[in-house]
């Protein structure tokens, strides 16, 4: 393989055409499309729940217990919180090695999909609690902690990215990016979420009464037409299922 300027120079415009014809018209989706139906740098809008999951520690956690131990535990725990996304409708995005990225609530309204939100949070409490780590112990491997961050939002863009074998669906927006820093905010056992999935949450007699308000979440805004909203907070979920082992948190 030799370094050559005018191949790499063809591809990148070759590829610049291909996207720019394939995004001039970008349609709303109702359902979200299998990676394989999709053509290459198309994409659709969408308004979705994104949640990210990720093992606390995972670094360290690595570096102080056998390979064999931190097999075991991630190829209980990641298969168990994907099957977990398919239980409530929703869709996998990728897994990041130690969590994983997943969209909830193609075709639902905001309200419907905050709710789907925090009970797959709750949902997930309750399996990491109740069975997950309790397996773990049985097998002698460290149990672990989790943390969360989930968005809603409207005018998120899922494309499929790559060359040939080599791509994904990826979901790109403000949503996204908000998810994904309320993760990397969460400490152990914290899951939080945006103004948008706030504002929408069943607070009287749903999920929506777990969450409490941790503050501004700066450098991002929540907003649409009809919202008003020109600033966002962010807030913690402690909800659980009634008969969460709290004990294995």
């Amino acid at each position: 393989m030799t370094f050559d300027k005018d191949e790499i120079e063809e591809r990148v415009d070759e590829q610049a055409e291909k996207v720019e014809e394939r995004l001039d018209h970008i349609p709303d989706g109702q359902s979200m499309p299998d990676p394989e139906d999709m053509l290459l740098a198309s994409a659709k809008k969408f308004k979705l729940g994104i949640v990210f999951i990720d093992i606390n520690d995972f670094s360290d956690y690595s570096s102080d217990y056998p390979e064999e131990d931190v097999l075991f535990m991630l190829n209980l725990f990641i298969p168990e919180i994907m099957e977990i996304v398919r239980d409530y409708d929703g869709y996998f995005e990728k897994n990041t090695g130690d969590g994983i990225l997943a969209y909830f609530g193609v075709g639902e309204d905001y309200s419907s999909i905050s709710e789907t939100v925090l009970e797959y949070f709750a949902t997930v409490k309750y399996s990491l609690a109740n069975h997950i780590n309790p397996t773990l112990d049985d097998n002698g491997i460290e149990p672990i902690t989790i943390s969360g961050g989930a968005a809603i939002g409207k005018d998120i863009h899922i494309s499929r990215i790559g060359k040939h074998s080599l791509n994904r669906r990826t979901a790109v927006g403000t949503t996204a990016n908000s998810a994904s820093k309320l993760e990397d905010m969460a400490g152990t056992n914290q899951y939080f979420v945006n103004e948008g999935l706030y504002q929408y949450a069943n607070k009287e007699d749903g999920w929506g009464e777990y969450l409490t308000d941790k503050g501004r979440l700066e450098g991002f805004t929540w907003g649409s037409d009809d919202s008003g909203w020109t600033t966002q907070h962010y807030y913690n979920f402690n909800g659980i299922w009634a008969d969460t082992n709290t004990d294995n948190l």
